[in-house]
């Protein structure tokens, strides 16, 4: 077999896997998971890679949905759900003090007049629990800081919160995220609103993770390390390329290292 075809198939097999395996394990979270259950940390894998084939060739679609239904079953075992409409005690001193904030609104008709118990209905009406519910279970799992900067400034009392993704990935994932074309990845898009929609609902109480968004964040991060590295790959200079290259990923590296030693010293 030609060196030059070795190289070819080198260049577009394994080699065009790397960016992909570097995001996969190259962060706390994947570790964190596999050090809690085997069996769901294999399941993130095999769902990440499937999701990654998906948006990368538009294959392997039902192993993708059969894994990642797996994965939504873990999703919703290992979290604790409440009612949408419990109230903690903080909570409900919130809501009082919220529902005496609000000024008493009456309509005069004639010489009757009738008060609308507006505070009652933008309060304590269930269908306004439930929204503020999922509002706020939506907030905390849609939040990059959650996922870069260990939370911050949100950190939740209680919950050890640490860098489950290294923060150099952040402009990456948000250049792959607006990249993605969701009308060619449409599976990506209909497992992405499932995920979102199920963690809307049963929250992360408890400190349980969002492990069902993991695919996501980390295939979007891939694909924007696939984008910068293809204009990089057009620079004129090869020792150029080869030093970017080499920095990015000794810095990489060094994130890993620092946010290891910060969370397991």
């Amino acid at each position: 077999m030609p060196m030059n075809f070795k190289s070819q198939i080198f260049k577009r097999g394994l080699f065009s896997y790397a960016p992909f395996l570097l995001v996969l394990f190259g962060n706390l979270w994947i570790w964190r998971i596999f050090s809690t259950n085997i069996l769901i940390g294999l399941t993130t894998v095999f769902s990440s890679l499937f999701l990654y084939q998906s948006v990368r060739s538009n294959k392997s679609k039902k192993l993708l949905v059969f894994f990642f239904l797996i994965l939504l079953f873990f999703q919703y075992k290992n979290t604790r759900i409440l009612p949408l409409t419990y109230l903690n005690e903080q909570e409900k001193v919130l809501q009082l003090r919220r529902l005496n904030e609000h000024p008493p609104v009456k309509l005069s008709l004639g010489s009757k007049s009738i008060w609308i118990p507006t505070a009652y209905w933008l309060e304590k009406r269930a269908e306004i629990l439930i929204f503020y519910r999922m509002q706020k279970n939506l907030k905390e799992v849609l939040s990059p800081n959650l996922y870069f900067f260990a939370n911050h400034p949100n950190e939740r009392v209680g919950i050890k919160e640490y860098e489950k993704f290294p923060y150099i990935l952040l402009p990456f994932f948000v250049v792959g995220l607006l990249g993605l074309n969701f009308r060619r990845n449409i599976t990506f898009g209909i497992l992405l609103f499932a995920t979102i929609f199920l963690l809307a609902i049963i929250g992360s109480d408890g400190g349980a993770e969002p492990i069902s968004i993991f695919p996501f964040i980390a295939i979007a991060s891939v694909r924007g390390l696939e984008y910068v590295w293809g204009r990089i790959s057009k620079l004129k200079s090869q020792n150029l390329r080869i030093t970017t290259v080499s920095i990015f990923i000794l810095i990489y590296l060094l994130i890993i290292v620092q946010t290891a030693y910060y969370n397991f010293s």
